[in-house]
């Protein structure tokens, strides 16, 4: 049995739950006094971020296509 392909809007989910998890992890490593805390918090956050963006899009690209 062949396995599914993994699609755009999944690999979106998991590299945003993996920006999540950095910004945290850096958050707590700043808090304990960690110098890559907060560059670590940064690129969490950029990461969280920039997938979300591309959630959004990629949910207004389905959309966009459906109605018509």
């Amino acid at each position: 049995m062949g396995t599914r392909p993994w699609a755009h809007r999944d690999r979106l989910l998991v590299f945003g739950g993996l920006g999540v998890l950095l910004a945290v992890c850096g958050a707590v490593a700043a808090a304990a006094g960690a110098s890559a805390g907060p560059g670590l918090m940064l690129a969490g956050t950029a990461l969280g971020c920039w997938e979300g963006l591309g959630l959004w899009l990629h949910g207004a690209y389905r959309r966009s296509a459906r109605e018509e």
